[in-house]
């Protein structure tokens, strides 16, 4: 009876022993990963609610994304300026909106395309050299930078001699000025269309008129080039393309007067590095 008492006994420890083996093998279930992101006031794109929270349609795209990866993500609408700054000095993860450039991807990881835009000319109607189509030559144009708005104006710049460039810090610059004719009779701002429509809704109809389409261009999300952010890039990718495929993000910038950018566009998004020449 004793030796049989003790046979149980000892089977009893294999078997606790053996469970307890297991469970220490059994990996504990990994904690979402937490990511920051920051975006600038922007309507209609990005802006900051009455509740003083994150919100607009590249918001809500973002967090579609981040609900289908399992992430959590914090957006913080800030100054432009203070939003490089942040990402830069790498205290976020990812900034947005961003057009995807070869600078760009020198230090970030580009998501697909999400959203298209325009870039226009538009200045009072009426005025002299206003007919559509008519060349910028001679005049003053200006635009909100540091931005790819910028850098777009110095290439019209350099296609135009004797046009003059003018930068406003305030994004909501461009157009309440030139409604005020501070860039003078003639003078024009080179906007996002989207974002000078949003201003003028308060407006008489009318009181400015759209020149000339610049350029055509796309939104989308950045992530810093940093250990760990290439396989995010990944799942961002996967993540959009399944939500632009379903037609979810085209039903979340409609309401906005936005177009989802074309879902073929993300099979080639996620671009190594582009190689450029050192600057001296």
């Amino acid at each position: 009876m004793n030796a049989a008492l003790a046979l149980t006994r000892h089977a009893a420890r294999v078997v606790w022993t053996a469970c307890a083996l297991a469970l220490h093998a059994v990996p504990a279930a990994a904690s979402p990963e937490a990511l920051r992101f920051v975006t600038k006031q922007f309507p209609p794109y990005a802006y900051t609610d009455a509740s003083g929270q994150a919100a607009g349609p590249m918001v809500d795209v973002l967090k579609a994304v981040c609900s289908r990866a399992a992430w959590q993500c914090h957006v913080e609408v800030l100054p432009w300026r203070r939003a490089y700054q942040r990402i830069e000095a790498g205290e976020a993860d990812g900034i947005f909106p961003f057009v995807n450039t070869p600078e760009r991807r020198q230090q970030y990881v580009m998501s697909p395309n999400v959203v298209q835009g325009r870039y226009v000319l538009i200045g009072k109607p009426g005025g002299p050299g206003r007919e559509q189509g008519q060349p910028p030559s001679g005049r003053t144009i200006a635009a909100f930078g540091p931005s790819e708005a910028s850098r777009t104006l110095a290439s019209v710049v350099r296609q135009h001699p004797g046009t003059r460039a003018h930068i406003e810090a305030d994004p909501s610059a461009v157009v309440r000025k030139l409604l005020a004719g501070r860039y003078g009779q003639d003078g024009l701002g080179l906007v996002n269309e989207a974002v000078a429509r949003w201003q003028l809704a308060a407006t008489p109809p009318g009181s400015l008129q759209t020149v000339e389409v610049v350029r055509e261009f796309n939104y989308g999300f950045a992530l810093l080039r940093r250990p760990g952010h290439e396989a995010l890039a990944r799942q961002m990718t996967e993540a959009i393309q399944a939500l632009c495929r379903s037609g979810e993000i085209r039903r979340r910038l409609e309401p906005y007067g936005l177009q989802a950018a074309d879902c073929a566009s993300s099979a080639a998004a996620l671009q190594p590095a582009s190689r450029l020449p050192r600057r001296p």
